[in-house]
């Protein structure tokens, strides 16, 4: 199957944004939403496409629907990159399971489709490793993130782009969506500059930066393109819910890379390595991909 494919070479790619993503809101830019409008911004060179594509203007509905996707994705990205610079990039990784979740609720409510029971069993492991997940140990106590609040509603956010992307694949091509969307998100970017305080953010980050801060941006946001691009072409080709399921692969892959770079290079990322939070992890990441197995092949 092609989609599982291009869905896990898009969580690959992902993965390096993420960790990419930690390290410039964590040492390079204190605000976390300039960062992320950079991103987007640097985004609009998804217009190279248009002349290699029979780029046209769809119908008022599918327009919308192209509207409503661009401005889930962008403004999901809000809390997200607001959690990662509170949290450490495994445990943000973890809640990303939180989405085919959503995404699946999301088909009960609007599409009236049906869980079964495997899909049921799927949730409560899933739940279940995202709360664990959500626990630091200090000491002799435990502590329950608040992060996790922000990425419960950017998971949201992101399972409803992606049901409402596959809905649209069915009238348009991936092509001109992956387009249309990328102009719809840079527009939402340019929105925030509505705001008279990020508007001095955004200067006052912009002065500060240099061309290496440039270098890392764009290359982060070509990364993150191609992550999309892949991710679009799985949607056209599975369900948003099966697509998502196969998260596990980006939080396998943050977990080796962050870890491996806590011990080689903790200057670009440092993870908690002691052993209570590495057993937490640990536990975490086997309950949900026991979940996403359960949800791809029994859902």
């Amino acid at each position: 199957m092609l989609w599982i494919f291009l869905s896990i070479l898009a969580h690959f790619l992902w993965a390096w944004v993420n960790i990419g993503d930690k390290y410039i809101v964590g040492h390079r830019i204190k605000n976390p939403y300039v960062y992320l409008s950079w991103m987007t911004m640097a985004g609009i060179m998804a217009v190279v496409l248009i002349p290699f594509i029979d780029f046209y203007v769809p119908p008022f509905k599918i327009l919308f629907g192209l509207i409503g996707a661009g401005c889930l994705y962008f403004f999901g990205g809000l809390p997200y990159i607001k959690a990662m610079q509170m949290e450490e990039p495994t445990r943000i990784n973890v809640w990303w399971n939180l989405i085919p979740v959503f995404s699946l609720l999301i088909g009960w409510t609007f599409l009236n489709e049906s869980f079964t029971i495997g899909q049921i069993i799927a949730f409560v492991f899933l739940l279940s490793g995202a709360i664990i997940a959500s626990i630091h140990s200090r000491g002799k106590s435990f502590v329950f993130s608040r992060a996790i609040w922000y990425m419960a509603v950017s998971s949201l956010a992101f399972a409803a782009y992606g049901v409402l992307f596959h809905y649209l694949m069915k009238y348009i091509s991936f092509e001109i969506a992956f387009v249309w969307v990328h102009l719809v998100m840079f527009v939402c970017a340019a929105s925030l500059l509505l705001s008279k305080n990020f508007r001095r953010d955004f200067v006052v980050e912009f002065k500060q930066g240099n061309r290496n801060l440039a270098g890392l941006v764009i290359g982060v946001s070509l990364i993150d393109r191609l992550g999309i691009f892949f991710n679009q072409w799985a949607l056209v080709l599975g369900s948003a819910a099966l697509v998502y399921a196969l998260e596990g692969f980006q939080v396998i892959f943050v977990f080796i890379i962050a870890t491996l770079m806590s011990i080689f290079l903790p200057h670009i990322v440092k993870e908690k390595l002691d052993k209570r939070n590495m057993l937490l992890k640990l536990l975490a990441l086997t309950i949900m991909i026991i979940g996403i197995l359960i949800l791809a092949w029994r859902g």
